[in-house]
């Protein structure tokens, strides 16, 4: 009988992992895409602070932040929900995973902004705010628009602790391999 009961809590721990990787995928895709893709596929890049300076005299948000990656990592997160809208018949995932990459990018973005204020440069890391600041925009962002609500997959506060969890842990390991691969200057 323990065994059984075992069984069933490793079950349900791995039933709601997988339901918030589900919820977060466009986000952690949006936050991944701009890697793979701007510097490599994509040459000449726009900034979104077009190198301006804040009034602090420090770059707003410098020159890692392109528009291209923006517009790729929002992009990426609505084609995740594009797929779930073709999966589970509901065109309404496209907005959920539009809005879910979105917030994931303004997300990022706040966050340059934030080390820039703080000395903190392009690629150095900045914990545990590089691994949080795009999950936690975007869920605020696709609660305030009741987009998971819409899509009727309320995400929990439980979803967000486990996606934060899993961020933590899988983040680091994921710019490691991008570093290996030559996607990133650094292994942080």
């Amino acid at each position: 009988m323990k065994v059984l009961s075992y069984l069933n809590q490793a079950l349900s721990i791995y039933s709601a992992v997988l339901k918030a990787i589900v919820a977060f995928l466009p986000a952690l895709i949006a936050n991944c895409l701009p890697v793979l893709t701007v510097g490599k596929l994509i040459r000449e890049t726009t900034p979104i602070d077009l190198n301006r300076k804040f009034i602090d005299g420090k770059p707003i948000l410098g020159q890692s932040k392109s528009w291209e990656g923006f517009i790729v990592g929002v992009a990426g997160g609505g084609v995740v929900g594009l797929v779930y809208s073709i999966a589970l018949g509901n065109t309404l995932w496209t907005a959920y995973g539009t809005f879910m990459g979105l917030g994931a990018m303004l997300g990022d973005t706040l966050n340059s902004f934030v080390k820039r204020r703080l000395n903190i440069s392009p690629g150095e890391p900045f914990i545990p705010m590089d691994q949080l600041s795009f999950i936690l925009v975007a869920y605020a962002l696709v609660k305030a628009l009741n987009l998971d609500a819409l899509v009727k997959h309320d995400i929990s506060l439980t979803e967000l602790a486990i996606i934060t969890y899993v961020t933590l842990v899988l983040h680091p390991l994921t710019n490691l391999i991008a570093y290996k691969l030559g996607l990133k200057n650094k292994p942080w």
